[in-house]
């Protein structure tokens, strides 16, 4: 096993039970996980990684919100055999957000957050923000090499690309996309008012 992936595993495993008193102090509203993966190191990374990460998200974006740790959902599946590897999914019918483990468990986090994005793009009418796609993107740059996966529209995954680069890598969202930067910025200070922000963004846009 790889050194750092063994030290990370060994730290995760051991936050488990840290953040899960955290949880129980100031749980979000609604908000659960459930590992169907079982109790084997890549399921106990992914769910201690998720649990960490969504201690630093703001409530709004993730109230009666349920994450399964499910590797053998039939979305995974279906798109390993057409040669797509894919990590995460949210599903809006069900409010819910599926992860699998068995697939660089040790990322767990960032997708966790990605699809939190996807969360938000969705349910928080960003879907119809006329700012955000006006936003800059040099060519070249980390998040104009973003592909959307199945069923997804671009613009769509982008945003949620963006949203767990200023969760996970902020500094690397701000250079990478300054505009972009400071619009989640603002999206997350102002809990995903999507008008507000748009509106907010459109008279201190940056020079």
């Amino acid at each position: 096993m790889d050194p750092r992936f063994r030290s990370r595993l060994v730290a995760a495993v051991i936050l488990i039970s840290v953040v899960c008193s955290v949880f129980s102090v100031s749980p979000v509203t609604g908000f659960r996980l459930e590992n169907r993966d079982g109790s084997g190191a890549e399921a106990a990374l992914a769910e201690a990684l998720v649990f960490q990460q969504s201690t630093k998200i703001r409530n709004e974006f993730m109230e009666d919100l349920t994450v399964y740790i499910d590797s053998k959902n039939a979305f995974f599946k279906q798109h390993d055999a057409s040669g797509i590897g894919i990590s995460g999914r949210y599903v809006s019918d069900e409010n819910a957000i599926y992860i699998r483990s068995d697939r660089d468990p040790a990322r767990a986090d960032e997708v966790f957050v990605q699809q939190v994005g996807y969360r938000v793009y969705r349910t928080m009418g960003f879907e119809e923000s006329t700012v955000f796609e006006t936003l800059e993107i040099n060519s070249g740059s980390y998040l104009s090499r973003v592909s959307a996966p199945p069923g997804e529209e671009w613009k769509a995954a982008v945003f949620a690309e963006a949203f767990m680069l200023y969760h996970v890598s902020p500094a690397l969202l701000e250079e990478d996309a300054p505009e972009v930067y400071a619009y989640m910025d603002l999206l997350v200070a102002n809990g995903g008012d999507r008008a507000k922000v748009d509106d907010l963004y459109a008279h201190d846009r940056p020079e």
